[in-house]
């Protein structure tokens, strides 16, 4: 077993009203936490930075990458099986203009905008409600980031 800790990266899209778009995982049981909601993102390839790797999954998965800032490295624990899992999640936040029925989804079954007190009902994916419960702690005031 390896020591290294696994390395993703994780897109927090804000729409124009504040609200946070995450993604509805497809409904596989072959996938990790399927029919749950996550972020946009995945594994950062051998090579790649954290910036290029966001970049990278975001073109994949919706084909538009707006500008971005990094906001922080964070820490998730959760299970696969009986085994736990920790992972190390780079944390990009940007702001997201175009409507969601506009924007073509390649991963997961739709695309939807959440509030803090829409989220927290939400199954979420990869212990991910604990990063959404900080995100919204710090920029739920916030309806433009001006990045």
């Amino acid at each position: 077993m390896a020591d290294e800790q696994p390395h993703t990266v994780s897109a927090l899209l804000i729409d124009p009203e504040g609200k946070l778009i995450i993604q509805l995982r497809d409904d596989k049981p072959t996938i990790l936490y399927p029919n749950t909601w996550s972020t946009l993102g995945g594994a950062i390839e051998e090579g790649e930075t954290p910036t290029q790797a966001m970049e990278r999954e975001l073109i994949e998965e919706i084909e538009i990458c707006p500008p971005l800032h990094f906001w922080k490295v964070f820490d998730t624990h959760f299970m696969i099986g009986e085994m736990p899992i920790t992972v190390s999640v780079h944390v990009f936040i940007g702001e997201l203009d175009t409507p969601l029925e506009q924007i073509n989804l390649h991963e997961g079954q739709r695309l939807g905008g959440f509030g803090a007190d829409e989220i927290a009902d939400l199954q979420c994916a990869f212990g991910l409600e604990e990063l959404f419960k900080d995100f919204f702690a710090n920029y739920e005031h916030r309806t433009s980031l001006h990045l």
